[in-house]
């Protein structure tokens, strides 16, 4: 098979290897998903939640990989030149905020993510409501009608960049969906299709309420909140995703203490891409490193081994 494409459904034609469809990240049905594959990575998949449902009519869940870049620039291939040319300080960033009514509106502890929080804060770790409350009025958790959590960005300028939007089972586990209100708000003919995102670490309004702090970045930010409500005394952001730590996004955090605190099998990652920040004093830790891959603070906490 001839493809002329660097992205296609997974088709043992263009991979050698016997196709594998997974579960709908949509209508939840199993054996019935097809991921998108890149041709220029060994046939590697995309993203678990890039790819095409079989049930066109019922469900017709179809996710492109141009609509996940769109929604998640940091996640594209590394071999692609990092589109750091408006970020130059010759050519200063743009920000075009959000509205501000936005975020107001969507501010609810309607989701099933704050549920399980506040149950697993108050009863498991003994975390106060009122240390809760202010978490959640601090943080500005906001919730969609479908019970998804928002968790807003917004910079040092009470500038709301764009909101993460994601889905939690009862348990405290992501059930695979995901998606940025940026995003459903162009989709929806609210902002126009070219709308420049910047991206800025969840919880970055926080920093000039915090100024002797130190500040400790994780990955998650639910990481982020679990660590806020046990340690208080620290000022936790998260880079919303592996790919979320950039120099760019760093200049927020000169003449800070910085503590980086990397997913397990992400130290050498976040090393590199911290290796531009040297204007930046931080220190990064590798305690994460002896523990299986993708293990964060969080788990430790709530699931020691």
């Amino acid at each position: 098979m001839n493809n002329n494409y660097r992205y296609c459904l997974d088709d043992p034609r263009v991979t050698g290897r016997r196709q594998q469809k997974t579960t709908c990240p949509q209508c939840g049905r199993k054996r019935c998903f097809v991921r998108y594959v890149d041709t220029q990575r060994d046939c590697q998949y995309v993203d678990n939640r890039v790819g095409r449902c079989d049930h066109e009519h019922s469900c017709g869940y179809h996710y492109k990989p141009a609509e996940f870049f769109r929604d998640q620039p940091w996640a594209r291939p590394d071999e692609q030149p990092l589109k750091v040319i408006v970020q130059q300080p010759s050519r200063p960033l743009i920000i075009e905020p959000l509205p501000e009514g936005y975020m107001a509106q969507s501010h609810s502890p309607h989701s099933t993510f704050w549920q399980w929080f506040c149950e697993t804060c108050i009863q498991r770790l003994g975390v106060s409501e009122a240390a809760i409350q202010c978490l959640y009025d601090n943080y500005h958790i906001g919730a969609t009608r479908r019970g998804e959590v928002i968790f807003w960005q917004v910079d040092e300028h009470q500038r709301i960049r764009t909101g993460h939007i994601m889905q939690y089972r009862t348990d405290g586990h992501r059930d695979g969906y995901q998606g940025w209100v940026h995003a459903r708000m162009i989709r929806q003919g609210l902002l126009r299709q070219d709308f420049p995102l910047v991206q800025c670490f969840f919880g970055q309004h926080l920093l000039p309420t915090r100024p002797d702090a130190t500040v400790c970045l994780v990955e998650s930010e639910k990481t982020a909140l679990v660590m806020a409500a046990v340690h208080p005394e620290h000022l936790w952001l998260a880079t919303c995703g592996s790919g979320g730590l950039n120099a760019q996004k760093c200049q927020c955090l000169k003449g800070r203490r910085v503590v980086l605190f990397p997913d397990s099998g992400c130290l050498e990652k976040w090393s590199r891409n911290m290796q531009s920040c040297n204007d930046i004093s931080y220190t990064i830790s590798d305690h994460l490193e002896q523990y299986p891959a993708n293990t964060d603070l969080a788990d430790l906490l709530l699931h020691p081994p």
